[in-house]
């Protein structure tokens, strides 16, 4: 019996020792391979945490500067209309027609005939159109005809203004002229 428990103890302290040397042969695969693959794994999650976090830095920047960007987008964008007021994206000539009349009518003038060019004129990085107009009235009121079409926010150039005194009764208080005029309206270029 103590000869049975002799060889059990063997064979537990054999197996003991088995396990041990696998233990050990199997620590020394896991370090010597695993152990460098899960480093190289370890050191490239370490590389892209650090760029994650440097992108997150710079995100965080972006997004404390977005209210600046708006502002300076609206200011931007106010400036954009100004420009337009003043030089639309396209000419309109029945608008212009329309602020021309009303202006006419406000300064005691008459229309008499508005004839745009058929063709526009390169300006480079303006088009321009020559506008022939034929207006009546007194002396006074063509001139303050001129100064409202001079304080419009659009851009109108007179190229040629000619005055001739209409034939009159001697007894009328006021001579009215004919006033012919060439003027030149523009808008931005097509580029």
């Amino acid at each position: 019996m103590i000869g049975l428990l002799e060889n059990k103890l063997k064979i537990a302290v054999a197996l003991v020792a088995l396990g041990l040397i696998y233990g050990v042969y199997s620590l020394y695969n896991f370090s010597s391979g695993e152990k460098a693959s899960l480093d190289s794994e370890l050191s490239e999650r370490q590389s892209q945490t650090e760029n994650l976090k440097k992108e997150l830095e710079g995100v965080k920047t972006f997004a404390q500067n977005i209210p600046a960007v708006k502002q300076a987008f609206r200011e931007q964008s106010l400036q954009l209309e100004s420009v337009l007021e003043s030089v639309p994206r396209n000419i309109e000539m029945a608008g212009l027609l329309r602020k021309l009349t009303m202006l006419a009518q406000n300064s005691g003038v008459e229309i008499t005939s508005f004839k745009p060019a058929k063709e526009e004129l390169d300006l480079g990085f303006f088009k321009g159109i020559t506008v022939s107009m034929n207006f009546r009235g007194g002396f006074t009121q063509s001139l303050v005809f001129f100064d409202q079409v001079a304080k419009l926010k659009r851009v109108i150039n007179f190229e040629s203004v000619k005055l001739k005194a209409q034939a009159s009764n001697k007894f009328a208080s006021r001579q009215n002229l004919d006033t012919e005029v060439t003027l030149k309206a523009f808008r931005l270029g097509d580029s």
